[in-house]
């Protein structure tokens, strides 16, 4: 099936993003919200994109109005009988979503396909709600959707194999780079991303290196920023949350740092609120390389959170390893857990974190005996967050060196 004429549902930063990625492929997009204000609100954004292509010569005015001129505004779901597409990009919260889809289902085509761009809640949950959990999938763009290239494709307990081949298709369509997932919590770029994350604060905690030194070492090591810049930029309120979701999901090697949440009470929250790890001037997005003030409120939460939960460093030096080595224990875990390829996980991490350093081909480099014997040197110390995966256990005591003996080999028939 060909994908020509779609919807997307929810007119915010996300989903005007997604409806301009549509139109500039040629199809024919309504953007629906649940009033005209935020519907007009997401047609000046996407306004907004195409006005940026003119003026950096990527296109032409009459080019970039033709395109534009495929997005049609809405508050209702007039036109959504006659579509083969809508990607649902409303609230995250599984309530909304369920009702979303439920009234999607009775107003779409039979052979409409229904996606969500959520970015950790259950497909298999959202496709039970309506009467196509067939044609019900994940397409997780990441943000901001009309510039990030990756999208991850999760196909639900009961989608088919012919729905996800042509979201695939499509995301192949748009110029993006599709990640096939299957589905867990936090999916795949977030299940790795925060590890990481959550240790760096660990690591902030025991006192011996500030969050510049922390995202510096990160930065060098091949992210595109450090920890401390991402939590500000994301919003240290929306980290918590997905923090303790996948805690709850995954347990202990999950288990937040105490330091997080102290920083939501205090209201901490990052760019948006003026100060997080940082300071900042509200409106203003720092520039690259930028030196930032710290939050001179911050030792006192760090006092607070040591005595909640005291932690003790490695002996050795801080290294980038420290916040990495997480972040690649649970690739091996979804790798193990067959949640996708490992030649995927290099590229989910290039194209949705700007990782310029694969973990599957670093951990090769390295050598998967080193990458296991670090991990157990930090599981002696900080307990469930270094444990190592299986999978990495069974590849060292079989003298393998690489990830390609975990190639599945088909099975011969009988």
């Amino acid at each position: 099936m060909k994908v020509q004429k779609a919807a997307v549902v929810g007119a915010g930063t996300m989903g005007a993003g997604i409806a301009q990625v549509l139109s500039a492929a040629g199809i024919e997009v309504i953007l629906k919200d649940i009033n005209q204000d935020f519907v007009d609100r997401g047609l000046a954004n996407i306004k907004r994109m195409y006005d940026s292509r003119v003026k950096k010569g990527t296109l032409t005015q009459t080019e970039a109005d033709y395109l534009f001129a495929n997005v049609k505004g809405a508050t209702t779901y007039s036109g959504f009988e006659d579509l083969d597409l809508v990607v649902e990009a409303a609230l995250e919260t599984i309530e909304v979503k369920k009702d979303v889809f439920t009234q999607l289902d009775k107003i779409c085509p039979p052979h409409a396909i229904l996606a969500s761009n959520t970015s950790a809640l259950s497909i298999s949950e959202i496709g039970a709600c309506t009467k196509r959990p067939d044609k019900v999938v994940g397409m997780h763009f990441f943000n901001p959707a009309q510039i990030m290239k990756l999208v991850e494709v999760i196909p639900g307990i009961n989608t088919s194999k012919q729905t996800t081949e042509i979201a695939l298709k499509l995301c192949r369509d748009l110029q993006k780079v599709p990640v096939r997932v299957e589905e867990c919590p936090g999916f795949l770029v977030n299940r790795l991303l925060f590890p990481y994350l959550n240790e760096a604060l660990y690591v902030l905690q025991e006192g011996k290196q500030s969050p510049a030194e922390i995202d510096k070492a990160a930065v060098e090591f091949g992210l595109p920023m450090g920890p401390f810049t991402l939590f500000d930029m994301t919003g240290i309120d929306v980290c918590a949350h997905v923090t303790e979701f996948l805690y709850k999901e995954y347990g202990l090697r999950f288990e937040p740092a105490p330091l997080l949440k102290l920083m939501v009470e205090k209201k901490f929250l990052g760019q948006k609120a003026g100060a997080g790890f940082y300071m900042h001037t509200p409106g203003q997005i720092p520039k690259k390389g930028e030196a930032l003030e710290v939050n001179p409120e911050l030792n006192a939460l760090l006092e607070a959170a040591r005595k909640e939960k005291p932690s003790s460093a490695h002996p050795k030096n801080f290294d980038a390893f420290r916040v990495i080595l997480p972040m690649f224990n649970e690739a091996l875990y979804a790798i193990q857990e067959k949640v996708a390829e490992p030649a995927d996980v290099d590229v989910a991490m290039q194209w949705g974190c700007g990782l310029t350093r694969g973990l599957i081909s670093l951990a090769e480099e390295k050598g998967l005996d080193w990458t296991l014997s670090e991990l157990e040197a930090h599981q002696a110390i900080h307990g469930e967050r270094f444990r190592p995966a299986w999978i990495l256990r069974k590849l060292v005591r079989g003298d393998i060196h690489d990830f390609k003996a975990l190639a599945q080999e088909p099975v011969a028939a009988l």
